[in-house]
């Protein structure tokens, strides 16, 4: 077998080998929570704290069409900003529940090349959009964990803490933000040679995946049952943790993995009933976005074809009637 064969095999059993042990973990973890425990954690979240919780959901995938703005700018297009919404909320509400690969990269490529971007632009932008958040991550994950260390529980020992793993994020954010600084001269990534943004690029991207970050993780924070007492630094830290693992084990969605992390790393802190809140924010973040992506989806496409149609209709010459 060919190298490009073994790797488009050993990507996807790799994930599936991942998610099949982190929902044995998790199946593990459910059955050390009592039933009582479990609704506790569903029902100790007050409704005023949901409601928060959910508007700052929405508030995020607002944040997230910036993502691909900012990947427009980088490859010099300009797009009306409707259309970049629409393409940005289907990419990211699909793609954070099925993957990017699965989801997210084929809906920029339906949307885009209708709209006069190349298909190297469109990876190009890929790329682009998952820079920036992975510079966001680097810029705070680092900066969180060297001042706010979390403590790993026995089962998930690492040959470093994770004030070492802070100090390597901020070590990689550190020189990326060199590297735009004085790195002219293209960039090998793979297959594309790719030019370091300039410097108020990146510094534009940083910020923006830092506040994503800050946003997703402050809704996790807010259904938290009502009587945990953990800092929201701590909370911080774990998802930080969290969603950069599950990211690197493309596993879609990080399922099972992203729950299976927070409670390890909450359980000491906020009880039995974490498995709740972190269900909980499953749907809020993943479910529900998903459920409106798809619809709106089925609505635009059913529009699409409706306008389609009457253009046809109205461009087809008219039918010659015959004398009978």
């Amino acid at each position: 077998m060919s190298k490009t064969k073994i790797r488009k095999i050993a990507g996807p059993a790799f994930a599936a080998v991942l998610f099949a042990l982190a929902v044995k973990l998790l199946w593990r973890e459910a059955h050390e929570v009592t039933w009582e425990q479990f609704k506790a954690g569903f029902t100790g979240v007050p409704t005023v704290y949901l409601a928060i919780a959910a508007f700052l959901i929405a508030l995020n995938y607002g944040l997230l069409i910036t993502y691909d703005l900012l990947a427009l700018r980088y490859v010099c297009r300009s797009l009306p900003l409707r259309r970049v919404a629409l393409v940005s909320f289907l990419g990211f509400t699909l793609g954070n529940n099925l993957g990017t690969l699965m989801a997210g990269a084929p809906i920029r490529f339906r949307f885009y090349t209708q709209w006069g971007l190349t298909p190297r632009q469109i990876v190009v932008l890929i790329s682009i959009c998952g820079l920036t958040f992975w510079s966001g991550l680097w810029f705070l994950g680092g900066t969180v964990l060297v001042f706010v260390p979390i403590e790993l529980p026995p089962e998930l020992s690492l040959p470093f803490g994770t004030q070492a793993l802070g100090v390597i994020l901020l070590t990689l954010a550190i020189g990326y933000a060199v590297v735009c600084w004085l790195w002219r001269k293209p960039w090998p990534i793979g297959e594309l040679h790719l030019r370091p943004p300039e410097l108020g690029l990146m510094s534009v991207q940083a910020s923006v995946a830092a506040v994503d970050l800050l946003i997703s993780a402050t809704a996790l924070y807010l259904v938290l049952p009502n009587d945990a007492t953990v800092p929201f630094a701590q909370v911080l830290a774990a998802y930080l943790c969290a969603i950069s693992i599950s990211l690197l084990t493309q596993v879609p969605g990080g399922l099972g993995v992203l729950e299976v992390i927070l409670v390890k790393l909450l359980k000491g802190t906020v009880g039995d009933s974490v498995l709740a809140s972190v269900l909980i924010f499953r749907i809020l973040y993943y479910v529900l976005p998903l459920l409106f992506g798809m619809i709106t989806l089925a609505a635009h496409e059913i529009y699409s074809g409706a306008m389609q149609a009457r253009e046809a209709r109205l461009e087809a010459p008219p039918r010659i009637k015959r004398n009978k």
